[in-house]
């Protein structure tokens, strides 16, 4: 009877596990779309203003993302770590860290005040950053 219950409990355990550690992860479940007015970069890639998406690179367990634009003719992929919003943001978007000279994409977050996505500062940003504090500037996104 004793062995009944804690295998009760052990497979309890397991699935209270296994929902904590899938709530806590960011997840794009398809795509965002987002336009922009002026170049931005990405990692160590600027692309162009214009229409563009952001979607998981398949395989990747969701730490890589490919930012691409609509028409495909410019395209990067960025590593991505887990990210927690601002308290005051309540929808997905996106966040930029603007310097002087360098728009740099720095978090995306596709489902409102959920976990987002950390990217990888590229050398463009860790350069303006050893001069410069950055402001802060959100995007609004278009969940898909």
């Amino acid at each position: 009877m004793k062995t009944a219950t804690i295998e009760k409990f052990a497979v309890f355990a397991v699935g209270v596990s296994m929902i904590v550690m899938c709530v806590g992860h960011a997840q794009i479940i398809n795509q965002v779309d987002f336009k922009m007015s002026e170049p931005f970069t990405v990692a160590n890639t600027t692309l162009p203003a214009g229409s563009y998406i952001i979607r998981p690179v398949e395989g990747t367990d969701q730490s890589v993302l490919e930012i691409a634009s609509g028409t495909g003719h410019h395209s990067v992929m960025v590593e991505a770590e887990t990210a927690q919003p601002d308290a005051a943001q309540t929808s997905s978007h996106l966040v930029f860290n603007k310097y002087k000279n360098v728009l740099a994409l720095s978090e995306v977050f596709p489902s409102g005040g959920n976990a987002g996505y950390q990217l990888v500062q590229g050398h463009p940003e860790k350069l303006a950053a050893k001069t410069e504090k950055p402001t802060k500037q959100t995007v609004a996104l278009n969940a898909k």
